[in-house]
């Protein structure tokens, strides 16, 4: 009886490291990230991120403790900023772009000053400081600056304030990289006015917007019927054939579902 005990014991054991054994699976691609990570550094979930996107994560020198710490999270098609914000949610950082280009992300123990290229993420921010970012987003004449004001709408976006600056810069911004950002802003929010999407969709004259604004209608079909018609015009007529290929695989997706 004794050693059947034992023989249980160490096999419930067994079982629950097998459980518990770390995994770490990263995906990139069309700039959306995926992640399934158990019981892994995060240090090690970023280096991974790092080696498929080109942009590195660094910790300050107090902080190489939290990089170390495991953690445990999934999440599936995030635009690549906004899966870095789910990992290092929590703490103080910058974004640093270059020609619109994430290309580093700084973690700090106390949150630092905004440097040229970077853009701050910070706690949720008041009324009112939503509203400074909206009006450094809408007219602000360096696009470095409207683009840091709108990664701050975007770490503020579970504010309704900040969803409609966004919404705003759509309907304003002529930069392409910057309505791009703004496109994955809000993308799969299904409070956002479809319109303003419609119309980049249809009429901008950057075929790069005009394809990811079908990908954010892609998402609404079933809320809007003008987004599957948006994509329907698009897929027949489109001037641009990689416009045109992007719309019909989105409805090809569609119909499998």
């Amino acid at each position: 009886m004794l050693s059947v005990l034992v023989l249980l014991l160490v096999t419930l054991g067994t079982t629950a490291r097998a459980d518990e054994a770390p995994r770490l699976e990263v995906a990139l691609s069309d700039g959306r990230l995926s992640v399934d990570a158990a019981e892994v550094p995060l240090q090690s979930v970023l280096d991974r991120i790092g080696e498929l996107s080109g942009a590195r994560v660094r910790f300050g020198d107090g902080d190489a403790s939290n990089a170390r710490e495991p953690i445990t999270i999934a999440f599936a098609g995030l635009p690549l900023e906004d899966g870095l914000r789910r990992l290092l949610k929590g703490k103080d950082f910058v974004l640093a772009y270059a020609r619109s280009r994430l290309e580093e992300a700084r973690v700090y123990s106390t949150a630092p000053a905004a440097s040229a290229g970077a853009a701050v993420h910070a706690p949720a921010a008041p009324d009112a400081d939503v509203a400074r970012l909206r009006g450094q987003a809408l007219t602000n004449p360096d696009p470095q600056a409207r683009l840091r004001a709108l990664e701050g709408l975007a770490a503020n976006a579970d504010q309704r304030a900040a969803l409609d600056a966004v919404v705003d810069v759509l309907e304003r911004e002529a930069n392409p990289g910057l309505l791009e950002r703004a496109l994955d802003i809000v993308r799969g929010e299904s409070s956002v006015p479809l319109g303003p999407i419609v119309k980049l969709a249809i009429g901008n004259p950057a075929p790069a917007v005009r394809t990811k604004a079908l990908g954010c209608l892609g998402e609404q079909v079933s809320r809007d019927p003008r987004a599957r018609q948006t994509l329907e015009a698009a897929a027949a007529g489109d001037p641009a054939p990689g416009v045109r290929t992007a719309a019909r695989t989105l409805l090809q997706q569609l119909a499998t579902k």
